[in-house]
């Protein structure tokens, strides 16, 4: 590869928006950065992409020799490719022993390259397609939410991975995930874009002293805002108080030309005004949320030497756990290794044949947030079932979670991110109370604030939980026990 990403005065607005998604920005991206793209739910990360690959029409420019690969494209179900097959696909020159060595680095075995793409786990799909991201050298790899199939172990493989590699833009709302390789940050904002050299945390550490100073700022400028206004009134009311008192002829000649002269005054004041909102820094921020807690007033379960069986044999070693109220209990281990049977088997959906002793005892009022259940939901179906009142609350909580109003009249949802889609379900599993919360994959999609809103919200209201997640910046600031599940070979 040979160059750099340089985009020059880029402005772009979907035809139902009022507003440009992005306006006169200019940023240049070096060929061998490893770069972490950042924005919150519905901001444009994806759309930025669609841009680069050339999908979308826009005004600016957008200089590149690169050939930009999206991630993921999958591919068609019906040609029931083998993975070697996938990764020749468009890299016939590449010999196996050079797959094997890749397969090597994500911790696969070289047999998997035999086995059908389709027959592979979601976490062996999503590696097959990284490798062969990166097996033609003359592409520039868009990396869009690779985390979402990936457990803690996958994550930590797949970031080892792509530390190895330069010359790349990932998005990811996983900051842990991001900061094992991202040497590079840019962050989408309201109205602007930042390019900051370093990771994460480099990024959110001068992103907290931009904003400190610019709060300084914008607190002056709203004072002289309302001392501008106040002249703006005062002026206004001295020209019409002259004109209302003045008698005879020669007086209203005079009180018409002071008129004249206070509405030139209060013209020029109101312009000052205008120009001193615009400075006005549009810092990010976000409201507290509210969860309405019941707690339980008996031990939610117990497990004593434990385990699903499947096909006779125990899908996970044995385990023992007690949950409490206000427990916050997550369920970890490998893809593969039974955390979604075990939640399904504590919820009683299903039959199960298992090992060991249980009880549980599940309070009657549940906020259920699984990802089953939003397969056949969207915003327009969640609206049809809830209250006048309940409609409101549901449409706060979207407001509190970043979702724009003018979202809301698309009632389908169909072109939201898949951020906002998410802010949906949550939403929904935030109304009404509820003594116990069971969340699978949570923060899947959402962005960084959104998951520190939750985090602030359960740390503050102390649910009781029981949970999966392989956000491990979430899990280990909300867990208070965690249970980890071992698969039997």
């Amino acid at each position: 590869m040979a160059g750099n990403i340089l985009i020059s005065n880029l402005t772009f607005k979907y035809p139902s928006m009022i507003h440009p998604l992005f306006e006169n920005i200019t940023v240049n991206i070096d060929e061998n950065w490893k770069l972490g793209l950042l924005g919150r739910n519905g901001r444009g990360k994806t759309t930025f992409f669609k841009i680069l690959l050339g999908d979308l029409d826009y005004d600016g420019n957008v200089q590149s020799s690169f050939i930009f690969k999206y991630f993921p494209i999958f591919p068609a179900p019906d040609n029931h490719l083998t993975a070697e097959e996938v990764l020749l696909k468009e890299n016939s020159m590449i010999e196996r022993w050079e797959l094997e060595l890749e397969l090597s680095y994500m911790d696969l075995p070289a047999e998997v390259l035999d086995r059908d793409f389709y027959v592979l786990s979601g976490g062996e799909q999503t590696k097959i397609l990284l490798i062969e991201l990166f097996l033609n050298v003359d592409t520039f790899p868009l990396i869009d939410e690779p985390t979402n199939n990936l457990d803690v172990h996958g994550r930590k493989v797949v970031g080892d991975y792509l530390n190895r590699k330069k010359g790349f833009i990932v998005v990811s709302h996983d900051q842990h995930f991001l900061n094992q390789f991202v040497d590079h940050t840019m962050a989408i904002n309201k109205e602007s874009i930042d390019v900051v050299k370093g990771d994460i945390n480099t990024w959110a550490y001068e992103k907290k002293n931009a904003d400190e100073l610019a709060e300084e700022k914008n607190h002056k400028l709203h004072h002289e805002i309302n001392r501008l206004e106040t002249v703006s009134k005062r002026v206004g009311s001295w020209g019409h108080l002259r004109e209302d008192s003045s008698k005879d002829a020669a007086s209203r000649r005079l009180a018409a030309k002071q008129m004249k002269r206070s509405k030139a005054i209060k013209k020029r004041t109101e312009e000052k005004i205008v120009e001193k909102q615009a400075l006005i820094h549009n810092i990010e921020t976000v409201e507290a949320l509210k969860m309405r807690v019941d707690q339980p007033h008996k031990q939610v379960f117990l497990l004593r030497n434990f385990s699903i069986l499947q096909n006779g044999r125990s899908l996970f070693e044995p385990v023992n756990i007690d949950v409490y109220p206000s427990e916050r209990l997550f369920i970890t281990g490998k893809n593969g290794a039974g955390k979604t049977s075990l939640l399904n088997f504590i919820l009683g959906n299903g039959q199960f044949e298992f090992i060991g002793d249980y009880q549980i005892r599940l309070p009657d009022k549940i906020s259920l947030l699984q990802q089953q259940n939003q397969l056949n939901e969207d915003h327009a179906s969640i609206l049809q079932q809830l209250t006048a009142e309940e409609k409101q609350s549901y449409l706060h909580l979207l407001r509190q979670l970043g979702s724009k109003r003018s979202s809301f009249a698309d009632r389908s949802s169909e072109h939201w991110s898949s951020g906002e889609q998410k802010k949906v379900f949550l939403a929904n599993a935030l109304l009404g109370n509820h003594s116990l919360f069971v969340w699978d994959e949570v923060t899947n999609y959402l962005d960084m604030m959104v998951i520190d809103q939750l985090i602030a919200a359960i740390n503050k209201y102390k649910p009781t939980m029981i949970g999966v997640d392989h956000n491990e910046h979430f899990v280990d600031s909300v867990a208070t026990k965690t249970l980890e599940l071992i698969k039997r070979g």
